[in-house]
């Protein structure tokens, strides 16, 4: 198991909801038995997280959490870039790919458009506090949103959707499922091939109930964690 392995399986560790900053670590040798791997192998792993902020080792005492992968717990629909400043965290965007395509069966039928209509195309790589949390595939009717830009992309899709094409985003449907990433998705996300991601595949609509865009998200599981709260419809109930 290469140290890396390691990095990302203490993330998860650290990252759990019974772990809070300050928590004292395992021992070294605790932990090597742990994940099976030698000692220095494991104060490689840890060495990272030191770097990043993530723990303090202190001479003679042990190694406790210093502080914890972006977690934020959400009660409504918000977007990535609102996400990560209402953290206080700066969101980014890497533009990959922009570009025109015809709607394939799967696209026209997600966005309710007819087969070869024209589609808007975007991939980008999502960064918050500069590290990489999420790639994103986007498509979008050209007919509806025809001012898109790359400096949309850069920013926030969302904002312009409501603010400049004034369509009011009602909610989003959303899938997950467990996946392991492809090379070029590893190598995005700084993560192993053998790492898991989360796929996600969302689809927001207006207040008609219209698809405004179709994406789907892979997500650094490792790095970027979200705790939802869905309230619960309460019903009349009856003596």
């Amino acid at each position: 198991m290469v140290y890396k392995e390691v990095v990302n399986l203490l993330k998860s560790r650290i990252g759990s909801p019974g772990r809070a900053v300050g928590d004292m670590l395992p021992s070294e040798k605790a932990l090597a038995e742990l994940y099976n791997v030698s000692r220095n192998t494991l104060r490689k792993a840890l060495k990272v997280l030191e770097n990043e902020g993530l723990i303090e080792r202190r001479h003679g005492s042990g190694t406790y959490l210093r502080s914890k992968q972006f977690q934020v717990s959400v009660t409504h629909m918000d977007s990535f870039t609102e996400i990560a400043r209402s953290e206080g965290k700066k969101p980014t965007s890497q533009v990959l790919r922009f570009e025109l395509q015809s709607a394939s069966q799967e696209i026209a039928q997600r966005l309710k458009l007819a087969v070869g209509e024209p589609v808007y195309y975007a991939k980008r790589l999502r960064h918050i506090d500069n590290v990489p949390m999420q790639v994103e595939e986007t498509w979008l009717s050209v007919n509806r949103f025809p001012d898109l830009t790359v400096s949309h992309m850069k920013n926030s899709k969302f904002s312009y959707i409501e603010d400049e094409c004034g369509v009011k985003i009602h909610g989003c449907y959303e899938s997950f499922q467990p996946v392991l990433p492809g090379a070029e998705i590893a190598e995005m996300l700084h993560i192993s091939s053998r790492d898991p991601v989360l796929r996600m595949e969302t689809q927001s609509v207006d207040e008609m109930n219209h698809p405004v865009d179709f994406s789907v998200l892979y997500t650094n599981a490792f790095e970027f964690q979200v705790k939802y709260f869905l309230p619960r419809k309460m019903s009349p109930t009856s003596d």
